[in-house]
């Protein structure tokens, strides 16, 4: 009894599905609720593009949002790692790097600290440590925030030049997002926003 009644509490309510747009001030987009359990998602807000698919469940007063197939996130590939005088640190990027010119944010594990910490590589590639030592970097891909694999670091200086590989950027990747369902409304929080669907009436 408690398996049937845990299947037939994830299966989405039909009163839930249809389309649904976003009517927010520089942002457009929408999503599609299909009654057989599938989502499609497109999102337009500033210099983020963005779509996804997959499948959707409600949980409570939740809709979850799970991309199927998973896409595959970018990602940073190790070209070159040239020896420096110790405690010196310089990430560049292969061209064309990413469309993004300027300093580049990394987040890095440091000796002797437990938690990573926050470090940016200027427009030439000089890393400010602060006299830390770096075991691996992390780089950020701008307005997406993905983390690419973590960099491993030797003990001494760094100059490093890396590759970066696009995969799938611009493909959402949902596991479990959670949309409020409120006065008839979704409610997603991204990006630092929450952007609210309205559905769209036949």
């Amino acid at each position: 009894m408690l398996t049937v009644a845990t299947a037939a509490w994830a299966e989405p309510p039909a009163k839930l599905a249809g389309l649904y747009e976003i009517r927010q001030m520089e942002m457009g987009g929408g999503l599609e609720l299909r009654p057989d359990g599938r989502f499609r998602y497109a999102l337009e807000y500033g210099a983020a593009s963005e779509e996804g698919e997959g499948d959707w469940t409600v949980e409570g007063s939740t809709v979850l949002l799970t991309s199927n197939p998973k896409p595959q996130t970018p990602n940073f590939v190790l070209v070159k790692d040239e020896p420096a005088p110790d405690g010196q640190l310089s990430v560049t990027l292969e061209p064309p790097g990413f469309g993004w010119t300027g300093r580049m944010d990394l987040v890095a594990t440091v000796a002797g600290q437990d938690r990573p910490v926050g470090l940016e590589a200027s427009s030439d590639g000089d890393v400010d440590t602060g006299g830390a030592t770096v075991t691996s970097i992390r780089p950020v891909v701008p307005i997406y925030g993905f983390l690419g694999d973590p960099i491993p670091l030797k003990p001494g200086g760094h100059r490093l030049v890396l590759r970066f590989t696009p995969n799938d950027l611009g493909k959402a990747v949902f596991d479990r997002e959670p949309l409020a369902i409120e006065d008839g409304k979704l409610l997603m929080r991204r990006y630092e926003t929450v952007i609210t669907f309205r559905r769209v009436e036949p």
